[in-house]
């Protein structure tokens, strides 16, 4: 009898261990509504880059086989895909990889796995139907050239 009196009183303390070690955390950091409403599916709607001569003017560079490419943003990473009308990637290289979001810079940190680049895009708009970012491209470190990407959602 003593026996078993023991054994109930280990495993009552066990137990009781195990449910304070499993209590709610305080701490936890909400997301704030800037990366909750990047977290979807976004459509190219425009790519452009300001005119040579009227740089106050922007000028379309997309092309009409990018209207169906999409970028997804989830918490795996993102995925930036060609949609079914395939076109060259000249204009825009498209990658997955990891992203965060750096509220202090209000930007983009995408970190491309495939192929690997890291690219920073500058948040110009980010509400629940448009998404709009400027980056620098610098694949030819000599003709950097600013464009402006504009997603629909």
């Amino acid at each position: 009898m003593q026996k078993n009196i023991v054994k109930f009183l280990v495993a009552a303390m066990v137990s009781s261990a195990l449910f304070m070690a499993c209590k709610k955390d305080d701490n936890v950091t909400p997301v704030p509504d800037k990366v909750k409403k990047l977290m979807a599916t976004w459509k190219i709607s425009s790519i452009t880059t300001p005119k040579i001569n009227q740089p106050a003017v922007d000028s379309i560079i997309s092309k009409a086989c990018m209207s169906d490419d999409i970028i997804l943003f989830n918490n795996a990473g993102f995925d930036f895909k060609d949609g079914t009308a395939k076109c060259d990637s000249s204009v825009f290289h498209y990658a997955k990889g990891s992203w965060v979001y750096q509220l202090t810079t209000d930007s983009i940190q995408l970190n491309a796995t495939a192929p690997a680049k890291y690219v920073s895009w500058k948040v110009i708009i980010l509400n629940d139907t448009l998404l709009q970012v400027k980056y620098t491209d610098s694949l030819n470190p000599a003709n950097k050239v600013s464009k402006k990407i504009s997603f629909k959602h």
